[in-house]
């Protein structure tokens, strides 16, 4: 009689956060949850797929000082041809202060990132990612992945095939909320090819203002897309503190008061969040 199976390990989720439109706070909200998930105790993989590197440099994941180094320490340098499991030669631990210097870790960016479309037409290129990470996140508690701001790309692809759901970062606009429309309407139409149990987890309202008309009308249209269930109740003001955060690579806690408003907001949104993935993994078993 042989030795029992051991059981597979529990993956954490895999969430992606994009939208269509750039400048709508896909980097920003993919930090904050990270600082969010961190304060609570978890241990977070970010996974930077935007060649602009913006979670990178905000997380201050060290690369190599010599520019001649940095893409093979990057995902540029792993994506190409992995082998099962390669990211792990390239997870760096972020550079913020403690708690989060030992909670939150990073597979960093860099422009080069943006060649690996060149080679899209491979057979199974879109599950490069997916086979990068097999085995490196079985520790972690969270992966967000940051997506760049586009629709139909070879890097949203590998994103969106190595995720469970996403969120959606949406500015309370018309553009934004045509984007984050888009969105949905591609996991609709590409999911038999791309991912077929990829869902939207939830829209996240930024840069909202409820004292404009236009605001609320467009949350409204915002319910339209995935249901009122899938709105986070948390509405992200647009703050400068948010800027000083950004320019200086800080966690919002250390940004003084209403840095760390902010930070609370994150909070409350991340609670959300781990309560509409259970919700919606007890709906799909």
């Amino acid at each position: 009689m042989g030795a029992p199976a051991h059981p597979p390990p529990v993956l954490p989720p895999h969430v992606a956060v994009a939208n269509h439109k750039g400048g709508v706070g896909k980097t920003s909200t993919t930090v904050g949850l990270a600082a969010a998930a961190a304060d609570a105790g978890e241990r977070v993989l970010v996974v930077d797929m935007d060649p602009q590197g913006n979670s990178t440099r905000r997380l201050r994941a060290q690369l190599p000082a010599a520019l001649e180094d940095r893409a093979a320490a990057s995902l540029a340098g792993v994506l190409p041809s992995p082998g099962r499991g390669e990211a792990a030669r390239i997870v760096t631990s972020c550079g913020w202060s403690a708690p989060y210097s030992s909670r939150i870790d990073v597979l960093p960016s860099d422009l080069d990132l943006e060649l690996l479309g060149l080679t899209a037409g491979l057979p199974g290129a879109e599950r490069r990612l997916l086979r990068a990470l097999t085995g490196v996140v079985d520790t972690y508690d969270l992966v967000l992945i940051d997506c760049p701001p586009s629709l139909l790309s070879h890097l949203t692809d590998n994103a969106w095939t190595a995720s469970d759901y996403l969120v959606v970062p949406c500015e309370a606009e018309f553009e934004s909320v045509q984007a984050a429309r888009r969105v949905s309407e591609r996991i609709t139409r590409d999911r038999h090819n791309l991912n077929p149990d990829l869902s939207i987890a939830g829209i996240i309202p930024t840069r909202y203002r409820a004292a404009l008309g236009v605001h609320r009308a467009r949350l409204e249209d915002m319910a339209k897309i995935s249901g009122p269930e899938a709105i986070c109740p948390t509405r992200f003001p647009e703050l400068a503190v948010m800027k000083t955060a950004t320019e200086k690579a800080l966690p919002l806690a250390e940004c003084g008061s209403q840095g760390r408003d902010m930070a609370a907001l994150f909070r409350d949104a991340y609670t959300w969040l781990r309560k509409r993935i259970s919700h919606l993994q007890e709906s799909a078993a």
